[in-house]
């Protein structure tokens, strides 16, 4: 491996460590054994953090003894780990937030012809129509109001 997340790297050990993570990871030890390929062809291609706590989190549905095999299965298929990932980017958006204050710095916009986008020429086409359009009528409202 060449540049290993230190993030995978400390859970990965806490999940492995049956004295502190006192259950089976069946799901994680699978995962490894891919990485084990994986990473044999390219070294780049390594378990990354967001996989690392989805597969930790299924095994500890899965394998605490507090959900039954239903309850774990609902738990997965309704999507309700997806708001893990959502926390963790928005704790980051908030640390970003927070270091730009301190900074003095202003919240940092990418450009907009710096963004592109991937669409059929259609839905390109349309796309560009209604943010032009929202440019307009937000370009009027603001000289309406700056007139009153």
């Amino acid at each position: 491996i060449n540049n290993p997340d230190k993030r995978v790297e400390i859970l990965k050990g806490f999940a492995l460590d049956r004295n502190q993570f006192k259950q089976d990871t069946p799901l994680l030890d699978y995962a490894l054994q891919v990485e084990k390929i994986t990473t044999a062809k390219k070294p780049n291609l390594i378990l990354n953090v967001d996989g690392a706590i989805g597969i930790i989190f299924v095994d500890i549905l899965r394998q605490s003894g507090m959900f039954t095999p239903a309850e774990a299965q609902e738990t997965i298929e309704i999507g309700a780990l997806n708001g893990l990932f959502v926390l963790g980017r928005s704790l980051g958006f908030i640390g970003h937030y927070l270091d730009q204050r301190r900074l003095k710095q202003g919240l940092y916009r990418h450009p907009w012809d710096d963004i592109s986008y991937i669409m059929p020429e259609r839905d390109l086409v349309r796309f560009c129509n209604r943010i032009m359009k929202a440019q307009r009528v937000g370009h009027v409202a603001f000289v309406r109001a700056s007139h009153e």
